[in-house]
């Protein structure tokens, strides 16, 4: 396209030309005798400046298709492969389960509650609500907005929500804004002067597996550690 007005150019800079060397009548004159020659240049000058914009158009278009084909080579060439985004998601889900199952820890949620017995081989978190029995060989966790309302059987019970019932282990500890009513059965027993405890307490017992549930009207205080912070 540029071509073609640079050719506009020169053509009216000639004419130009013309008219001031030879005068207007004089041209007008040499127009006239040769109408014929000046009209098949005028035609050849259309038609090659019609060619070259053919051409010019079949360009791009080609072009166009060229581009097309290599992006569509290349988001086939790195497109993911299926298999491979299954082997992955398989790899990391086997990667989880395998780095969770030797830690044995259990954690009841917020939003869940339970009604029966819970059986743990490691630590148990409640941060939910359990009513029932639950066993753990490890540490017991009653977290802030844990509520159990039953039995609870470990290693070690920490209270820092509230537990309703019995705890049998040889170390019990109520936290700060920790609640604990009911019965205790432990060797040690550490109650935060935050913490609060209504119930009993009695000595943990190496070969007994539940603890009998106090009467209504059986309270008695026990000697705890008070700790101060």
């Amino acid at each position: 396209m540029n071509y073609n007005l640079l050719w506009y150019l020169w053509f009216i800079w000639s004419f130009a030309l013309v008219v001031y060397v030879f005068s207007w009548s004089v041209t007008l004159a040499m127009v006239r005798q040769y109408r014929g020659l000046l009209l098949a240049l005028g035609m050849t000058f259309i038609a090659q400046a019609a060619f070259r914009k053919l051409l010019f158009n079949k360009g791009i278009m080609m072009f166009k298709r060229k581009e097309n084909g290599f992006n569509a080579g290349y988001a086939e060439k790195f497109a993911p492969d299926p298999a491979l985004e299954d082997d992955f998601e398989e790899s990391v889900s086997v990667a989880t389960v395998v780095k969770v199952a030797p830690d044995h820890t259990t954690t009841i949620p917020e939003t869940c509650a339970i009604n029966g017995e819970i059986t743990s081989q490691g630590d148990i978190h409640i941060n939910g609500t359990v009513t029932g029995k639950i066993n753990a060989e490890k540490t017991v966790f009653v977290q802030k907005k844990g509520r159990v309302d039953g039995e609870i059987y470990a290693q070690r019970i920490e209270i820092s929500g509230e537990l309703k019932g019995l705890c049998r282990s040889r170390e019990v500890a109520i936290n700060a804004e920790g609640f604990m009513d009911g019965t205790v059965e432990c060797d040690s027993l550490a109650v935060h002067h935050q913490g609060r405890f209504y119930g009993v307490s009695k000595p943990w017992e190496q070969n007994k597996t539940e603890a009998p549930t106090p009467s209504g009207q059986e309270f008695q205080l026990h000697k705890a550690t008070l700790l101060q912070q």
